[in-house]
């Protein structure tokens, strides 16, 4: 869990000063502990990862690696909210990920 707020926190930091435009309108990058602005910013980092992925600036084994962290983060963070299954939690292992 430590890591995860970190991991938001950072996130936060790095790209609350940024000003990126959205289908003509703002993006909204929140600085809140709150769970739900959190799991926001992780949705547009989530959508920003893959259209660097459409545009070819990064490979799809990185894609692949990123969204699978984003999106798994996104799913811990809602089961905390409200847990439906979102996540297998029957393994605790850790598995590593390989670039190719």
């Amino acid at each position: 869990m430590k890591k995860i707020i970190i991991s938001v926190a950072s996130f936060i930091l790095l790209t609350s000063s940024s000003v990126n435009k959205l289908e003509d309108d703002w993006v909204r990058i929140y600085c809140k502990p709150d769970i739900k602005t959190a799991i926001h910013n992780l949705k547009q980092l989530k959508y920003w990862i893959e259209l660097d992925n459409k545009d070819n600036k990064i490979n799809d084994d990185i894609f692949t690696e990123y969204h699978i962290a984003v999106q798994n983060t996104i799913l811990s963070l809602e089961m905390i909210l409200d847990n439906k299954g979102q996540c297998d939690t029957s393994d605790n292992k850790i598995y590593k990920l390989k670039y190719n």
